[in-house]
């Protein structure tokens, strides 16, 4: 079978697709995959550890704001659907898998010319822009949450599968050190680094910080007990099943992971976009604190910090388990 992953951007959408990709190669060792995805996000160092092919494209997002750079998208459209035609053409996948991200939208447009099949996976809780366009062609379309199913006029496409993570995370270290874990998401939060370099005189007196802090983002600082990395690759998942607490953005991939490690977690969701939705679900059953952005103080963030980092979590209760091997079984035996 052959199939293309493509997602990308940020590497929420990239860390699904690889645990339903290690649940395909299970079932069929000759499996061959290609991933589509952004010329300058953070993908393509991510997928190239597990060597798969990796190609971009020229899909670009929709700035919902003014923007003259807007005046270029149908421009940059066109030449990534003919990228996306000769690909296509020249791989001739069976199916294309998807996790959300606009450079999905003209390759599964494209798709339309050939007999590739297509499985959309919706993460977040509210249906991103790339999936409703995309939502039409979809042959199968698997979502982490039953309220998502109301986004989609045919659910009969529609099954809830719940978390779908990579195999590595099964294999990390079960013991909990005193360290605070901070992710700012796939490309950084700026305002997240500098809530914790403000913070870090307070934070570094009990606990050892270590921040990630998106690649181009890095914090101009020294502190005894902090240290910083641009990205965690190989010892993510250690990371995190280490830290007595994590701070982190409410991007569902995230969410997913510390869910299933079942870790005291701190969300501060990115203003004004489907995280929002995410992190509200999540508190609303006391899995986690969300604290809103805006506003934001050091006095209030420190106060958080001490209430949470010592409580008991139920977060690996919200969610159902196992999704990329139930999507991986349905994928294989579609007719």
């Amino acid at each position: 079978m052959k199939v293309i992953l493509t997602g990308g951007g940020t590497l929420g959408s990239v860390s699904p697709l690889i645990g339903i990709w290690q649940k395909l190669k299970i079932q069929d060792k000759n499996l061959e995959t290609i991933f589509i995805g952004t010329k300058h996000g953070p993908e393509k160092e991510f997928v190239r550890k597990y060597n798969i092919l990796f190609k971009s494209i020229a899909a670009t997002r929709f700035r919902r704001y003014f923007s003259l750079f807007n005046l270029l998208i149908p421009f940059l459209i066109l030449i990534s659907f003919i990228q996306s035609l000769i690909i296509l053409l020249k791989y001739k996948p069976d199916w294309i898998i998807s996790a959300g991200g606009y450079v999905q939208v003209p390759l599964i447009w494209a798709s339309k010319f050939f007999k590739t099949k297509v499985v959309l996976y919706q993460s977040d809780l509210k249906v991103g822009l790339a999936n409703k366009l995309n939502t039409s062609q979809a042959d199968l379309i698997f979502t982490t949450f039953s309220e998502s199913k109301e986004y989609f006029k045919d659910k009969s496409k529609v099954q809830v599968v719940g978390t779908v993570l990579r195999d590595e995370i099964n294999n990390v270290a079960s013991e909990i050190d005193n360290s605070i874990l901070v992710l700012g998401g796939g490309t950084g939060a700026s305002s997240i680094n500098s809530l914790i370099k403000d913070s870090l005189d307070e934070l570094t007196i009990n606990y050892k910080v270590i921040q990630v802090t998106g690649k181009g983002k890095q914090i101009d600082m020294k502190h005894d007990n902090y240290e910083q990395h641009e990205i965690l690759l190989d010892d993510y998942y250690e990371k995190i099943s280490k830290a007595k607490l994590v701070i982190s953005r409410a991007g569902l991939s995230s969410i997913m992971e510390l869910a299933y490690l079942s870790k005291n977690t701190i969300l501060i969701p990115l203003p004004n976009s489907p995280q929002e939705s995410n992190a509200e679900y999540i508190c609303e059953r006391n899995g986690a604190i969300c604290l809103n952005q805006e506003g934001l103080t050091k006095d209030r963030f420190l106060k958080e910090v001490k209430k949470e980092i010592n409580l008991g979590s139920n977060f690996n209760e919200i969610f159902k388990l196992h999704g990329e091997e139930i999507i991986a079984k349905i994928i294989y035996g579609f007719k």
